[in-house]
């Protein structure tokens, strides 16, 4: 499988969505896309919980 780019998974999601996604690319984009929404969620939970304590 060739590697494509986010543009590429991006239009495959918006007109397939998730499962187009999967078939089209496999798991381990869909694992690493996940990973990478789980990451940046932590981050954003992170800078606000430190900001909150800042306040404090």
């Amino acid at each position: 499988m060739a590697k494509k780019g986010w543009k590429y998974y991006k239009q495959v999601r918006k007109n397939q969505g998730w499962k187009g996604l999967i078939k089209e690319a496999g798991w381990p984009v869909a694992i690493g896309l996940f990973a990478f929404f789980l990451i940046k969620g932590l981050v954003w939970l992170a800078v606000f919980y430190g900001l909150f304590k800042a306040v404090e």
